[in-house]
């Protein structure tokens, strides 16, 4: 089980690399990467037992500190969810394992107020703040995978059922400290 945990966390090295490259392109303005839940079905059920219990855990694999936490959010109607937070230094990878929402990606964000550093969720700093207009709204459910890269505004429009949703977030400036 730890050699599948590893090259888990290869392949999300390699995906959070590759969207670096993406959004540093000025042609190619990427928000977030979409990876339908058939493709990682398989990875996802490994993923459950290995986490079953644990809350939060950060490590330093060498280049970054990597976080893996459980996220709950209740069943919100639209607008009723807090707004746009972006991480200066923490890409993020959700891994829905039940329920669904909306979730808006992108845009430039307004109004900013900072995000205390090394905070209990691990997510590093970064800003709270508001967006006109998101790149990309996308509907996420249960085996969805979504890849937002740093400094992208990120929030939830809509959780029209409890979401519980696998997080792993990558700090290769390790602002994040170990856990």
């Amino acid at each position: 089980m730890a050699k599948a945990m590893l090259q888990i966390f290869a392949a999300l090295l390699v995906l959070s690399a590759t969207a670096k490259a993406q959004t540093n392109n000025a042609a190619t303005n990427f928000a977030a990467t979409y990876i339908s839940g058939d493709q990682i079905q398989s990875t996802t059920k490994e993923l459950q037992a290995v986490t079953k219990g644990l809350s939060f855990h950060i490590v330093d694999v060498g280049d970054a500190n990597v976080g893996i936490a459980i996220q709950h959010r209740l069943k919100l109607e639209p607008g009723g969810m807090a707004g746009p937070i972006m991480h200066t230094d923490v890409t993020e990878v959700y891994i829905v394992q039940k329920g669904s929402a909306t979730l808006a990606t992108g845009g430039t964000m307004t109004d900013q107020s900072p995000m205390k550093a090394g905070s209990e969720e691990g997510t590093g700093p970064g800003f709270r703040g508001k967006v006109a207009k998101p790149n990309a709204v996308q509907d996420i459910k249960a085996g969805d995978v979504v890849l937002i890269p740093k400094n992208t505004p990120h929030w939830f429009t809509a959780i029209p059922e409890d979401l519980t949703y696998l997080v792993v977030r990558i700090d290769p400036s390790k602002t994040t400290g170990v856990k």
